[in-house]
């Protein structure tokens, strides 16, 4: 079975859509969390998860929007939480809201988790060096898929293993292109994917809407 992970939209249809077409035939989708904040088309990446029959969890950013918890002040702007509530559909928002914290596909004798950013909460950020990745103690043919560091990571934890499958919309590497992961179930291999999108376009419709410098900066920062 092959399974795609994919993580961190954020209303960034240019990139989804580019990860859709460079998808390969596979039997589910799984989406890590935040599918809206940040960038400008909320509705159409939430109706093209719905389309797509993807599994989905909710992000912080999707409870920020929904308002089951609250942003940094400081950052609401930038992260465009407002501007996002005020334009999607009630039937967007309604879905958003109903997205739970955590959900488990299993299959081939595989355990696949998935939560946005711990298996504690929305908020707690794990990368390769986290000290608290020490807590993540996974039982034997068990997956754990995370988002919310915008970085691919994929270790052993416990007797599992922890996937972040990287950022579609906003990639925090160094390298602009939409991250995703395929997972090949029984034997979990990863096989970590880059798609190139017209960024630049991107960040056009961005300044024409008067973004924010930072989010659209970001989205073509190399090294």
């Amino acid at each position: 079975m092959k399974i795609a992970l994919l993580s961190d939209i954020h209303a960034n249809l240019a990139a989804l859509d580019a990860v859709l077409a460079d998808l390969p035939l596979v039997d589910a989708i799984l989406f890590a969390g935040d599918a809206v904040g940040y960038y400008a088309h909320p509705n159409e990446v939430c109706e093209r998860l719905r389309a797509i029959g993807a599994r989905c969890v909710r992000g912080n950013h999707d409870n920020y929007v929904t308002g089951q918890a609250e942003p940094n002040a400081e950052r609401r702007a930038a992260y465009a939480t407002d501007w996002t509530r005020e334009r999607l559909t009630p039937e967007n928002l309604a879905w958003l809201a109903s997205l739970p914290a955590e959900l488990h596909f299993a299959a081939d004798g595989v355990d696949v988790i998935v939560r946005h950013a711990s298996p504690w909460d929305e908020e707690t950020y794990l990368y390769p060096d986290s000290d608290r990745l020490g807590e993540v103690a996974l039982g034997a043919n068990q997956v754990l898929v995370l988002g919310h560091t915008h970085h691919p990571m994929a270790v052993v934890a416990g007797d599992g293993l922890l996937i972040n499958p990287g950022s579609v919309g906003q990639p925090r590497d160094w390298n602009p292109d939409a991250a995703y992961a395929l997972l090949t179930l029984p034997s979990c291999k990863v096989e970590p994917r880059r798609v190139a999108y017209d960024v630049a376009a991107v960040q056009e419709e961005l300044q024409a809407l008067d973004w924010g410098q930072g989010a659209i900066g970001i989205l073509s920062r190399r090294r």
